[in-house]
């Protein structure tokens, strides 16, 4: 039987290859386009079953194509869930006018972001379980040392509460325990910030996700256990 499809669809590589991978773990056929135009055109031969669409792209931008889309007897039916910078209000109002099935806000959210499709392709999968936690963490950035709180942790990175202003691509060190565990201590990359008063996660307290560079063996071995041993059965 043939994998369901998804298309992707951005101008800037490397959004297109952190999209590809947060898809890595999904038994998923998954295509990409570089524009609306291109897009358009692997849609009507392809027939993606789900598409992941830019906002914001040169020559015909993701409004454009998704009003195409959606206009079309053919293609209408596949879903589209739109890529909108966080905070930009008049691109959510064209992108829901456009006829959209969704919006996920810029910066993207892994888990938001396999969240939402699954909700139209269920072979779309969480990559890594999350678990809640709780623990204290310390982190420096550049000589500046900062506390926060470890709110939830995958096998990838962690979740850290705190009010700490930082950048997306940002590097800090970071250094926290688990349950049983020795300090764990590794380079840490941010991927996403969720502070302010329009958070992407308003549910969750302030603070920003990050990604492990580089962590020991030993140091990943004692996070796996702590997952396996917290996962809801």
């Amino acid at each position: 039987m043939k994998p369901p499809s998804v298309l992707l669809v951005d101008d800037e590589r490397f959004f297109l290859s952190v999209q590809r991978d947060f898809l890595k773990g999904s038994p998923i056929a998954v295509l990409s386009a570089p524009g609306g135009e291109e897009a358009l055109r692997i849609a009507r031969e392809q027939r993606p079953d789900l598409i992941y669409l830019d906002c914001r792209m040169p020559e015909m931008d993701g409004v454009a194509c998704c009003t195409i889309l959606k206009g079309d007897r053919e293609l209408r039916t596949i879903p589209v869930l739109m890529m909108v910078q966080e905070g930009k209000e008049k691109d959510r109002e064209r992108c829901l006018a456009a006829g959209c099935d969704g919006i996920i806000a810029k910066p993207i959210d892994r888990r938001e972001f396999l969240e939402a499709g699954r909700r139209f392709v269920p072979e779309v999968e969480r990559r890594h379980q999350r678990i809640r936690c709780g623990s204290l963490a310390v982190f420096r950035r550049g000589d500046a040392s900062f506390h926060g709180s470890i709110e939830d942790i995958s096998f990838c990175g962690v979740y850290v509460g705190s009010r700490c202003d930082v950048k997306i691509e940002d590097r800090i060190q970071l250094g926290f325990f688990l349950p049983g565990s020795d300090l764990i201590e590794t380079d840490a990359r941010v991927a996403w910030v969720n502070q302010g008063h329009r958070r992407i996660k308003p549910t969750m307290p302030e603070g920003f996700g990050v990604e492990f560079v580089g962590i020991a063996a030993e140091a990943a071995d004692q996070v796996k256990r702590y997952i396996a041993a917290y996962v809801p059965r």
